[in-house]
């Protein structure tokens, strides 16, 4: 029930956002550095602006890239976040922006012979990115940020292509 009005509320608001131009869509190449492994995935985002400088963003990465660590290797399943956003607009076509949450990730290791094990991460989140708008609505996109979980973290650089309506 909770998920078909929260449907509903998304149906109906979704015109009204798209009116004034509130929303970014974004997808890109993103590096995960954990200090033992570099992995890669793919991430996507999606961006709600409540004003010219306030925003909410969601992020969903999926592996695609392992590490071999030794003789093993290490692979991000996945990684899902929440972040606020604040965007300074310098130009008409360019912005930076800072963004703040919370992000979860996932990790499968193994080591062939010796079985395989996966954990989780998951924690405060942040970073500091730009984007430069090619067009009223395409742009480019590139960020850095850190991920902190309880006894790990990672750098993460991610570079995509962005769409504004």
């Amino acid at each position: 029930m909770k998920l078909a009005l929260a449907s509903l509320a998304a149906v109906l608001a979704a015109p009204l956002a798209f009116a004034q131009g509130n929303i970014e869509l974004s997808g890109g190449y993103t590096q995960f550095d954990t200090g033992g492994a570099e992995l890669g995935a793919l991430t996507g985002r999606g961006t709600y602006f409540f004003n010219q400088y306030l925003g909410a963003e969601g992020e969903v990465s999926i592996g695609i890239d392992d590490a071999n660590v030794g003789p093993g290797t290490v692979e991000l399943d996945n990684s899902l976040g929440a972040f606020g956003v604040v965007r300074a607009p310098i130009t008409e076509r360019f912005e930076l922006f800072g963004r703040a949450g919370y992000a979860a990730s996932e990790f499968n290791a193994g080591v062939p012979g010796l079985g395989s094990a996966s954990g989780d991460v998951d924690g405060l989140a942040y970073g500091v990115g730009g984007k430069l708008f090619l067009t009223d609505t395409l742009g480019v996109r590139a960020d850095v940020g850190r991920y902190e979980g309880d006894d790990s973290e990672a750098d993460v650089f991610t570079l995509g292509g962005v769409v504004r309506f």
